[in-house]
């Protein structure tokens, strides 16, 4: 009976911590601010301002993410 609950117990947290891997894997992206539409309008109207793009640095994962 112990044995039983010990390996149940043993398999609860192996897959606790593999979820929480995977999601703050999932949660890797892009920093920086949100991008705007490009037909998006500010509060009076006027069209909003587009900031230049930045230009994009490799990183070791990109691989996986495209």
């Amino acid at each position: 009976m112990f044995l039983r609950q010990h390996t149940i117990l043993r398999s609860a947290k192996t897959f606790i911590i593999l979820a929480g891997l995977s999601l703050s894997l999932a949660a890797c992206g892009m920093r920086g601010p949100l991008e705007t539409p490009p037909e998006a309008k500010t509060v009076d109207g006027s069209p909003a301002t587009v900031e230049q793009e930045k230009p994009h640095r490799g990183f070791i994962l990109d691989g996986l993410l495209n």
